[in-house]
């Protein structure tokens, strides 16, 4: 009789062993679009596009499966980080995630997470992005916020050409924009060249097709501290389906072309 009751003891033994060692929950997941438009810059000439599947786990543990399409032939990824940073700014590292990439594709588990790490992971309000770099493009090749879907990625190119009628000038641009799916578009307007004795005075997105002037959408800089900096605007439904859509423009002013000194065509 002993013996008989014996393998049951040991099957009741392993049984306990097992749910004393669960598998640990999934605290928050993401599933992050990248893309090189996201970069700042832009990756030009380049359209490679991504995914990050990312789990954080109850024991302070981040699984991740980074995914890259269609990497340029003889380029090849080496290194993904997530940084702190709005969709304009590029920002510090704050975890390293040393993959090993078998051609675009890496799947791995980071164990012992700071818990400062974890508790910022845990805020939606943070600003964090994911950045997968190349050995061609060290500074970053595709990327994603963690927090905020991009629905709108675009570095428009500045020009007293693109002007209606053109301006002839020195003046240079660029206006970085990147729209999020909460409406909210950030950006920053950078110009040089003007010429001595004019100052910027504004700058705007307008309504219009190339070749056609319109009236203002959206206000981006309203005096000279504005260009330069980093900044961000809460579209309304209007505002938000026009940048996605119309046919519009930036143009940046100044006290001697109030009409537009220098712009480039978004669409």
């Amino acid at each position: 009789m002993l013996m008989l009751s014996l393998p049951l003891l040991i099957v009741s033994c392993d049984s306990n062993d097992d749910d004393n060692n669960p598998e640990p929950s999934v605290v928050k997941e993401w599933n992050i679009d990248l893309s090189t438009a996201n970069e700042n810059p832009a990756v030009p000439g380049r359209t490679e596009t991504g995914n990050l599947a990312l789990q954080l786990m109850a024991d302070n543990s981040l699984k991740y499966t980074i995914t890259v399409n269609n990497v340029a032939s003889g380029d090849a990824l080496q290194a993904a980080h997530i940084h702190t940073g709005d969709p304009v700014i590029n920002g510090p590292v704050i975890q390293d995630f040393s993959p090993s990439f078998n051609g675009g594709t890496a799947t791995g588990t980071i164990t012992n997470v700071r818990q400062s790490l974890v508790d910022s992971l845990k805020n939606d309000a943070n600003q964090l992005y994911f950045n997968v770099h190349s050995t061609q493009v060290g500074g970053g090749l595709v990327r994603g916020q963690l927090n905020s879907r991009m629905e709108f990625a675009q570095d428009v190119v500045l020009s007293g050409e693109n002007e209606v009628p053109q301006v002839v000038t020195t003046a240079t641009g660029n206006a970085r924009l990147r729209m999020t799916a909460d409406k909210n578009l950030y950006y920053i307007v950078n110009v040089d060249g003007l010429e001595s004795g004019d100052e910027w005075t504004a700058a705007h997105i307008h309504n219009g097709a190339a070749g056609a002037n319109g009236s203002v959408l959206v206000g981006l800089a309203a005096g000279p501290a504005d260009f330069g900096v980093p900044k961000v605007v809460t579209l309304d439904d209007a505002g938000f389906a026009a940048i996605k859509t119309a046919a519009i423009y930036v143009n940046a002013h100044t006290n001697l072309w109030p009409d537009g000194a220098i712009r480039g065509q978004i669409r």
